[in-house]
């Protein structure tokens, strides 16, 4: 029966009232209309009573056990319990409103019974969520039906709440328990009916938003909490966001008849790597079910004519047990133009993504971590671009990445847990790609003074040059020079006073806002302004620590500005090298068993049982003709990483390894091709301009810790360092090991450690303390 007519049927049957205390007038009702819901009731009263320690309902108890033996706990243990009588078990259930009729005012017993028929109102969402399976309509339906019930008759216990919450979270966001434990203190009923109205997808589906959502949900939610205890986050925002669910692509992948890519994965990398671009096509030439384009078409209506960009988010990505940082696609769109184009645009970005699920840097990283037999699906987050139209452009006044822990500390006196933030001006690509030519800001939020650059000479050298923008004319991502950019439309860029210094000529100073002319001035992006005239150092510093503590791990979070908010635009586990003790550096060492030293960027560690070393040399590398022999250098590493034994060898080179840009500076490499080194060293030498950038941030920097490879920067041309080249190309393998590659052997060296010196093995050890770092032959 409904409830809405036993509520009404009770407070009109005036007669009965005069007989009957209400509570039992309503017991009557349910008896005749409906036995379920008055079980239902009897059992809530029965957990009432022993809650407030009516004796009664223990003699109660005590019936339903099944023996007085003092060892039935015992025999009970391994064998099934006596089951009750039918009859009994009414008859037990009947006496519980007798018990309470004579123990608790009949006030009070009414009110508690209105109070859980009231609840049954809303036990349609409880119901709904129960179903695992329940589909995306069924959800939302659900949700508004119950947010259409007013908030005073909505009575429902924090148990049930809870109950709901859990479900919710497991539904939309995660069945990942750390998750799930996490989450329901934080995100509500309430929260998921708005972010509901956000999801686009199959409507009888029942796919997630994926990791990269779930992580900026909870931030939100865990600030959203805290802010009134924080001033400095008055200003932290989040951006407005929609979310395509996981199933989308297997609906996809079915309506397109490409069932057969599913089993992919299972090909060697090279096969995968030499499919994909096909596959990537065929994705891009499919067709999306017309339910998809509907919901896509209404969320771009809503959107309007704003820059957004399409962040993929798959069930695996952003979790605790690996972050997938970089693996998937994120493209920028700048939503210009005839709707017909703008949806065909953002249509053609989000197969591109799905795609991605299939590319050899993700399998080949699942393959890693043990992932490769779980069903990947791809979620998408689309959010708007932060930043404001200046002239023919859009982007942030700066943008950036900011972690909990600094696993590379400049200085000695910056602790691990001091943190570490990237910035850049514009849009934050450039925060989280390597890039050949260019340089961020690294500070730390613990320890804001202490820069990596300290005097003008190196922070003007290493300073950001190039601010990466989308060109909202030609609907392009573009890279232009800052300063012609900052020259031309400084003016209109909100903050800029905070992201550069002027340079007088051997000094740099903050601009005066009330005197300055950009149009006029040289400048240099340094954020002295922003680091040391505001508050935004502590508010990073706050953000982490909230974030660390509300998610039980260490942070990794990006962000961008206006140049009056800080929008957060994702959150995830900082993946992170296990923390170690400093090694001694042995003393008077044999020079010819030194093949490194180098003192500077020094982090504690040991590298040991290395038994090939592999070196690209920068001189060389620098003198091939053309830009596919140096991709083929590339090749050739990626081939060595298949073919020397996993977690036997490192590798050394020039520059920048796997950076966006020049490769000249750098070799061309991705994730899969170096997944099976112990280490990566990067050689800058002088003489080619092959200086590492402080990679601490970047995607491919996340891909070496959480893969526990060991990275280390040296500087060989430094007073003190050393770099022993000859050992490398007087000891060369690489024609027997790699006999079609032997042409490269100028450029490309293995050295076999145990077969140059028998008996014998290379380590690296690494002395933050010392600030020294060797690569030395032992014996084994």
């Amino acid at each position: 029966m409904e409830i809405d007519k036993i509520l009404s049927r009770q407070n009109a049957d005036g007669s009965s009232r005069n007989l009957k205390p209400e509570w039992r007038v309503i017991l009557d009702m349910l008896e005749k209309f409906d036995l379920v819901l008055l079980n239902r009731i009897i059992r809530r009263m029965f957990i009432h009573l022993y809650r407030n320690n009516v004796t009664e309902v223990l003699d109660l108890m005590a019936e339903l056990e099944p023996t007085e033996d003092s060892n039935a706990s015992r025999l009970y243990a391994n064998i099934p319990f006596p089951k009750i009588e039918r009859s009994r078990l009414r008859s037990i259930l009947d006496r519980v409103f007798h018990v309470a009729g004579e123990n608790l005012p009949n006030s009070e017993i009414t009110r508690l019974m209105t109070i859980w028929l009231s609840q049954e109102r809303s036990r349609f969402l409880s119901i709904t969520m129960e179903n695992s399976n329940v589909s995306l309509a069924e959800v939302k339906d659900a949700l508004s039906r119950f947010f259409t019930i007013p908030r005073h008759e909505l009575h429902m216990s924090p148990n049930d709440f809870m109950n709901i919450r859990v479900s919710l979270i497991r539904r939309f966001l995660s069945s990942h328990l750390p998750y799930i434990n996490i989450a329901k203190h934080y995100i509500t009923v309430r929260d998921f009916h708005g972010i509901s109205k956000k999801v686009i997808g199959p409507g009888k589906g029942n796919g997630r938003l994926g990791g990269k959502s779930a992580g900026v949900v909870l931030a939100h939610r865990v600030l959203k909490n805290v802010k009134r205890n924080y001033p400095e986050l008055s200003n932290v925002q989040f951006p407005q966001s929609w979310f395509i669910a996981s199933d989308t692509t297997m609906d996809f992948i079915h309506y397109n008849a490409l069932e057969e890519i599913t089993g992919l994965k299972y090909m060697d990398t090279e096969q995968i790597r030499a499919g994909y671009p096909i596959l990537k096509q065929m994705f891009k030439n499919s067709f999306f079910p017309g339910e998809i384009i509907e919901q896509l078409t209404f969320m771009l209506e809503e959107i309007g004519e704003r820059p957004i960009i399409c962040r993929s988010s798959s069930l695996l990505e952003d979790s605790f047990e690996a972050t997938f940082a970089g693996k998937y696609k994120s493209l920028f769109l700048p939503n210009t133009g005839s709707f017909e184009k703008r949806l065909g645009a953002l249509l053609d970005a989000v197969s591109e993504i799905m795609a991605s699920v299939f590319g050899p840097d993700p399998i080949e990283y699942r393959k890693r971590k043990r992932l490769l037999d779980f069903s990947e699906q791809m979620g998408i987050l689309v959010q708007e671009v932060i930043g404001h139209k200046i002239g023919k452009y859009f982007f942030p006044t700066f943008a950036g990445v900011a972690f909990s822990l600094n696993e590379f500390r400049w200085t000695p006196r910056i602790d691990r847990k001091d943190g570490m933030v990237r910035l850049v001006a514009g849009l934050g690509t450039r925060a989280v790609d390597r890039l050949t030519s260019d340089y961020p800001f690294l500070g730390s939020p613990g320890k804001p003074g202490l820069r990596v650059n300290q005097t003008y000479m190196d922070q003007v050298k290493y300073s950001q040059k190039y601010i990466d923008v989308l060109n909202l004319e030609t609907g392009s991502f573009e890279s232009v020079e800052m300063e012609s950019l900052f020259k031309q439309y400084g003016d209109g860029i909100k903050g800029l006073e905070n992201v550069v210094s002027i340079d007088t000529g051997g000094h740099l100073k903050p601009p005066m806002s009330a005197l300055w002319d950009p149009a006029s001035s040289e400048m240099v992006i340094t954020f002295q302004g922003l680091t040391e005239n505001t508050h935004f150092m502590k508010q990073m510093n706050t953000i982490l620590n909230v974030l660390a503590k509300a998610f039980d791990a260490p942070v990794d979070v990006e962000f961008a500005s206006d140049g009056e908010n800080i929008y957060i635009l994702q959150c995830r586990p900082q993946g992170s090298w296990d923390e170690e003790q400093n090694i001694s550096i042995p003393l008077n060492l044999p020079e010819e068993s030194v093949f490194f030293r180098t003192d500077k960027y020094i982090t504690p560690g040991f590298v040991n049982d290395i038994r090939y070393l592999v070196y690209v040399d920068a001189q060389e590398y620098g003198n091939l003709p053309d830009i596919e022999s140096m991709q083929k250098i590339g090749e050739v590493i990626s081939v060595l990483n298949d073919t020397l034994p996993p977690r036997s060898f490192i590798l050394m080179g020039p520059g920048r390894w796997g950076s966006r840009g020049d490769i000249k500076l750098g070799v061309p490499v991705t994730y899969s091709d170096i997944s099976n080194t112990l280490m990566l060293i990067e050689v800058a030498e002088k003489k080619g301009d092959y200086v590492p950038d402080l990679s601490f941030g970047t995607h491919f920097f996340q891909d070496l810790v959480e893969s526990n490879i060991r990275y280390l920067p040296i500087y060989p041309d430094d007073e003190g360092n050393c770099f022993n080249r000859k050992l490398c190309f007087d000891n060369n393998s690489l024609s027997t090991v790699l006999p079609r590659y032997r042409e490269y052997s100028h450029v490309v060296s293995v050295v076999d450690v145990g077969t140059v010196f028998p008996g014998s093995k290379a380590q690296v050890i690494m002395n933050s303390d010392e600030n020294i770092a060797l690569g030395i032959i032992v014996e084994s």
